[in-house]
């Protein structure tokens, strides 16, 4: 019916998919300019989740028009569907005349977005953030669209003062969510988390149903070590918009750490179920409900979610990775050390094939393995690492800090994490230095040196990086210097895509390179 509706309006390029991941798969192959797609789409993902994953994998941009259609009104579904950000959502049942009347009005606002979805594409942020001001400058019919996706752009590339400003003048004309929202990210990105809560915790006394900003003052009392105050948001903020299986998770992580062992568990099954045919279906919550199970003497129902993972997750590596960790975990409480400590070996096999591939969360939860298996020595070292490859994250050295006081090593743990930073700074200091005397020879072999000991060092690398660049800047533009700043960079982008520093320096590169 919709495709006939399309059609008497004088589209002829149509194509229908009968389920989400034939829906996927289109947009995999070809881009389209609007997408009209069910809410309920049988069996596999429904057509908020088909949107989630589309825009995660960067599947439709700015300029597509997606129109959600539903016969469901329940607030869940509601919820749900406009956190996703549809364009438009109509209920059922639709005749032609609202289709077109809807459609014709939704290209007239985004018809002028193209060139700006064209620069993001090829990465070219500066250019899409001057197509969004000739917009402004030729007054768009969607200056409030233009002046969002103005300031996402903003803090994608890390000109966070830009980003202010931007904020700080639409909420001088009127007070509205998104712009409050933004400025909080900007004080969040700055450490100043307080005032971050405090204008989160505006935005949801203004609107309630404006879950990103709770999901943001949850994330605030999580870096200020307010975590029952996290955990409080987060339930509210499920209980409103029960659907997203990361929230979800997120409850569960910081309920586990709290202590509250039946609201975590409550969680991880809930993130379980809702994220079965989503894009952010995870591992790590069959992990983590096992976690729960084990502490509540419920070892048996713990090590059946561990079989279920790997029957989800068969030829996932970081899932094979979890799970032998948790299992070791399971069967050490078990009291069968020698299933353990097999287990434990397993898990230790894995990492070593993962190499860089190796995220401070696994290396926090086998640290945790070795720490129930009293190998203090391993899993110190460990724990060092992700200090050190991780020294300006509080939040990580948080959860360091909470592991080793719930295992009593709670001054043995201090000294460990204050010793790691403080090597990393001390080398980042001295790097500083040589650059500022102009000794670029014995800063980059510093440098290299400790971006070789510290592989996931997001820091180092891109200070690694930086000094490179301004060598460049100095001496002139040197390909074989370009290429390692450019693998660099990728391995800055693999372990954070957000990273601030890698847009910016990809930008400083290209024009080196032009100007070559």
């Amino acid at each position: 019916m919709l495709r006939d509706f399309v059609k008497y309006m004088g589209v002829h390029q149509i194509d229908t998919a009968n389920s989400g991941r034939d829906a996927i798969s289109h947009l995999s192959s070809s881009r389209y300019d609007i997408v009209i797609c069910d809410f309920n789409l049988g069996q596999g993902p429904n057509g908020q989740q088909v949107l989630e994953e589309a825009k995660m994998r960067n599947l439709v941009g700015v300029s597509t028009i997606w129109v959600m259609v539903t016969a469901e009104k329940t607030p869940d579904m509601v919820m749900g569907a406009a956190e996703t950000r549809p364009d438009d959502y109509l209920l059922k049942p639709i005749n032609q005349v609202l289709l077109q009347s809807r459609i014709e009005k939704l290209l007239a606002r985004k018809q002028s977005l193209g060139v700006i979805e064209a620069s993001i594409r090829s990465q070219d942020y500066a250019a899409a953030i001057a197509h969004c001001d000739k917009l402004l400058q030729s007054q768009a019919v969607n200056p409030q669209e233009v002046l969002r996706i103005k300031s996402d752009l903003l803090l994608t590339v890390g000109d966070d003062a830009s980003a202010r400003e931007l904020f700080e003048v639409v909420l001088a004309q009127r007070n509205v969510s998104w712009a409050k929202t933004g400025l909080g990210k900007v004080l969040f990105n700055s450490a100043d988390y307080e005032g971050a809560a405090l204008l989160f915790s505006q935005v949801l006394t203004d609107n309630p149903m404006y879950i990103e900003a709770a999901d943001w003052l949850a994330k605030s009392y999580q870096a200020m070590g307010n975590m029952v105050m996290a955990q409080q948001v987060l339930l509210e903020a499920t209980k409103l918009s029960p659907n997203s299986p990361m929230r979800q998770k997120a409850l569960g992580d910081v309920a586990y750490r709290n202590g509250e062992l039946d609201v975590a568990k409550t969680a991880f099954e809930k993130t379980i179920k809702i994220g079965e045919f989503s894009a952010h279906k995870s591992p790590a919550a069959y992990a983590r409900l096992a976690d729960v199970l084990s502490d509540s003497n419920e070892a048996m129902e713990a090590l059946h979610v561990l079989k279920r993972s790997k029957a989800d997750f068969r030829f996932n590596p970081i899932a094979a990775l979890q799970t032998a960790t948790v299992e070791s975990r399971v069967y050490q409480k078990m009291g069968q050390s020698d299933m353990a400590r097999a287990a434990l070996a397993n898990a230790e096999q894995l990492a070593n094939q993962l190499g860089s591939q190796l995220s401070a969360d696994l290396m926090i939860d086998l640290a945790k393995s070795h720490l129930q298996l009293g190998d203090k020595h391993k899993a110190f070292q460990l724990l060092g690492e992700v200090v050190k490859n991780n020294h300006e994250n509080a939040e990580l050295s948080g959860e360091v800090e909470h592991l080793l006081v719930r295992e009593h090593l709670a001054e043995e743990g201090h000294a460990l994490i204050e010793a790691s930073r403080k090597e990393v700074i001390d080398i980042n200091n001295q790097g500083v230095l040589f650059a500022k005397q102009g000794d670029f020879q014995q800063g980059l072999k510093l440098l290299r040196s400790a971006v070789k000991r510290l592989p996931s060092s997001e820091v180092m690398i891109v200070n690694l990086c930086g000094l490179l660049i301004a060598q460049m800047s100095k001496e002139g533009y040197r390909e074989i210097l370009a290429a390692e700043v450019r693998d660099l960079l990728n391995r800055v982008h693999a372990i954070n895509p957000s990273n601030k520093k890698y847009f910016s320096y990809t930008q400083v590169l290209a024009k080196m390179q032009r100007g070559a």
